[in-house]
């Protein structure tokens, strides 16, 4: 795949950037127990530190994407990933919950630039069939990259305890910061410098005015929250409840990480014979019937710590399920379609609907910790709820001909 306007980082830069985000939502996630009991607070604050990144990432996509109109995309995403480090060191520094909570917030305003300044990039420089490609790729590293980081964190908070996750990400920081200066390009377009960036009041207006942005959004918002909900309850049913070691909930990001990859070939193949409408709506069926199988062994009681190999495969199977039909088909199609009319604003376009889709995210990451009660049946029936709202909200996007 090759850029047809200015020079693009490398895939493995673009995928790294775009996926350090993801794992500072979910490194330490298997450690969320251990949070809770070593700063004196409850299960639901500590999920809320998963909400709260979400609400710091929503306006830092807001405003990384706005800033990156005016001075550009490099020196943009450099400033992110440096404010990225310093709220890194921060939640390492964490005495209390709220602390943390505060560096988490900052934390995800950093690492936002990751995120809307990558996608931008990509739709300045990539069109039709090369762009679903390249954000199929892009899909594995949203799903992957979560995976990655309880396998990673497990481990990590088995032998070093649970500040030594946020250790890596400072570490990480200072790799991506130099990685970025030495081989970020700017790709913003410089054939008119008397061009001013576009209103902001013009653009919000048209997005909020536009049905499919509309559905686009729910739609990504809904599968995200699927996920990250999942990072924040899970480690509650796994740990808790079925009595697993952190360590041992980690390795269940396989599942997760080898669902991404297959999902990505699928849908790779699938591009050449099916139209990207098509293969989500194949995705969306597959979400459904994935969720409405882990939502019956759970109300059917059929996952308990007597059975504990059985109660993994009866959850993590489904959520495979889930993963695969969402990232690797339904995601690709809807970030690569989603602003194809707004070209000539992207940077003010991915500003807006970022921070709308994040702060969705946001709010259902919250309502997943409202709904924790120690125990199973909450998050089946929640994740059942969700795709059948990604179901719906695609076949609204049908019949607004999102092409």
């Amino acid at each position: 795949m090759k850029s047809l306007n200015n020079p693009v980082p490398s895939i493995l830069l673009i995928i790294l950037l775009i996926g350090f985000p993801q794992i500072s939502e979910t490194i330490y996630t298997p450690a969320l127990p251990n949070i809770a009991n070593s700063l004196n607070t409850s299960g639901k604050l500590v999920q809320w530190t998963l909400s709260i990144y979400f609400i710091g990432f929503a306006f830092g996509v807001f405003y990384w994407g706005r800033l990156s109109d005016h001075i550009g995309r490099r020196p943009t995403m450099l400033l992110g990933l440096i404010l990225y480090g310093f709220s890194s060191a921060g939640c390492l520094l964490s005495p209390t919950i709220y602390w943390l909570l505060l560096a988490r917030l900052f934390q995800a305003f950093g690492a936002s630039v990751g995120s809307v300044i990558t996608q931008t990039m990509i739709r300045e420089a990539f069109h039709g069939t090369a762009r679903q490609k390249l954000f199929s790729l892009i899909g594995v590293a949203l799903s992957l990259t979560p995976a990655i980081g309880p396998f990673i964190g497990g481990y990590v908070n088995d032998w070093f305890g649970w500040k030594a996750n946020f250790l890596i990400l400072v570490i990480l920081s200072f790799i991506l910061l130099l990685y970025s200066y030495m081989e970020l390009p700017e790709t913003k377009i410089k054939n008119n410098d008397a061009q001013k960036p576009a209103k902001l009041f013009d653009v919000a207006f048209s997005l909020c005015t536009d049905k499919r942005i509309i559905g686009c959004t729910w739609l990504v918002a809904a599968i995200n929250g699927i996920l990250f909900s999942y990072y924040a309850e899970g480690p509650f049913i796994f740990i808790r409840i079925i009595g697993l070691s952190p360590s041992q909930y980690g390795l269940l990001g396989i599942f997760i990480a080898c669902a991404a990859i297959l999902g990505s070939t699928i849908s790779h193949r699938l591009t050449d014979y099916y139209s990207g409408e098509e293969i989500a709506s194949f995705g969306c069926l597959l979400m459904l019937m994935s969720t409405i199988c882990l939502s019956g062994f759970a109300f059917f009681n059929l996952i308990k710590n007597t059975h504990v190999f059985l109660s993994i495969l009866l959850i993590m199977i489904p959520m495979a399920g889930t993963i695969l039909g969402a990232f690797g088909l339904i995601l690709p199609y809807v970030l690569s379609s989603a602003l194809t009319n707004y070209q000539s604003v992207i940077g003010t376009a991915g500003a807006c609907f970022g921070l709308a889709y994040y702060l969705l995210i946001a709010g259902l990451t919250w309502l997943m910790g409202l709904l924790h009660s120690g125990t199973i049946l909450p998050m089946p029936l929640y994740f059942l709820g969700l795709s059948i709202s990604i179901y719906i909200s695609h076949e609204f996007l049908i019949k607004t001909k999102l092409k």
